[in-house]
């Protein structure tokens, strides 16, 4: 019994302190057809993110101290690896939470993708695998709830939604 228990204990500290699997994260895009059907999907792992063009973000946040550098594809350059015009993006978060971000936001705000904050992968319990982020110290309206709501973080999919 007392080896049982022991054995228990271990394997528990173990699976505690070791590395956070979310560096490893994959990401699964999808384009949805105006039916709602799926045309296209694709899943991408950290090295194939990176291989896209990439932005940063030097700004803060409600939920960060300080200025910080936040770097990935822009949103924009996602929706296009479907081929077709796409409207909106609907983000989930690997707690569900979903987001509807319209294609206004990566034309006209800047949204990315974060993959790295200050050169750094973020692991689930810093946000991560991935994170959606906007220049919210270039623009005040970005500051707003409304533009707040749609910086999903704990990103696993993005769904995009074609014109």
């Amino acid at each position: 019994m007392v080896i049982r228990l022991v054995g228990a204990l271990l394997l528990a500290l173990v699976a505690w302190t070791a590395p956070d699997s979310a560096r490893a994260q994959d990401l699964t895009l999808r384009w949805l057809g105006s039916d709602g059907k799926v045309a296209l999907e694709k899943t991408l792992n950290l090295a194939q993110l990176d291989a896209l063009p990439q932005v940063t973000i030097d700004t803060g946040t409600p939920w960060t101290q300080n200025v910080q550098r936040f770097t990935g594809p822009s949103l924009g350059v996602l929706a296009a690896l479907g081929g077709r015009p796409v409207r909106e993006a609907k983000v989930m978060a690997l707690n569900d939470y979903v987001a509807p971000i319209p294609a206004e936001d990566w034309k006209e705000h800047g949204a990315i993708l974060t993959t790295r904050i200050d050169g750094q992968t973020m692991r689930i319990r810093e946000k991560g695998p991935f994170w959606v982020m906007y220049p919210i110290d270039s623009d005040p309206v970005l500051r707003q709830q409304y533009y707040q709501s749609r910086m999903v973080w704990q990103v696993k999919s993005i769904d995009f939604i074609a014109q």
